[in-house]
């Protein structure tokens, strides 16, 4: 994910009461935090709504926002805040997140041959991803599908980096693991 340009400008703009400058920052992020919790909730309905729930902290919350971090990761660290708020709503004793609907992934068809070989990857992948803790599917989602930092990963997560560097190097090795033994390979 790109950094708005100009995001610091905006956020002053928003702060002195232009309302087209949280206009501009919810256009630019919302497709990227939707697609976070749309992979995380398995339905675009529900991500919709934690969206929608995200962008409102957001914007009552900008005025507290310090800096201290970029603006993509703060919005991250509230989306990310919603949906483990939302599965602890919805289950008070769900400490691990180990339950949870399948891990969406996007397809990238290129030849016929190709879309099949992408289709049981994909498919493997997805129910890997379903089997991995929720930390560390939503780390790997983070760096890999977003392109956060390792750095900008932690602040989203509220984990120190070392922390994100072991669920990184964890899932990858379980992804890489579950993968061969779904697709018939030794891993």
């Amino acid at each position: 994910m790109e950094r708005l340009p100009g995001e610091d400008g905006l956020v002053r703009r928003h702060l002195s009461g232009d309302p087209r400058a949280f206009d501009a920052i919810m256009r630019h992020y919302e497709p990227y935090v939707l697609g976070l919790l749309w992979r995380m909730a398995g339905e675009r309905s529900a991500a919709e709504d934690l969206c929608q729930e995200t962008f409102l902290k957001v914007l009552k919350g900008l005025p507290s926002f310090r800096g201290g971090s970029s603006l993509k990761t703060w919005i991250y660290r509230i989306a990310h805040n919603v949906w483990t708020d939302r599965l602890r709503a919805r289950d008070p004793e769900e400490t691990g997140g180990e339950e949870h609907p399948a891990y969406r992934v996007a397809a990238d068809p290129r030849t016929p041959l190709g879309r099949v070989e992408d289709a049981q990857i994909r498919m493997a992948l997805e129910a890997a991803m379903a089997d991995l803790p929720r930390a560390q599917r939503e780390a790997l989602h983070l760096f890999y599908w977003d392109d956060l930092s390792v750095e900008e990963v932690a602040q989203a997560l509220s984990v120190p980096e070392g922390t994100v560097k072991t669920l990184l190097f964890r899932g990858r090795r379980a992804l890489r693991e579950k993968v061969a033994l779904q697709l018939g390979g030794a891993p």
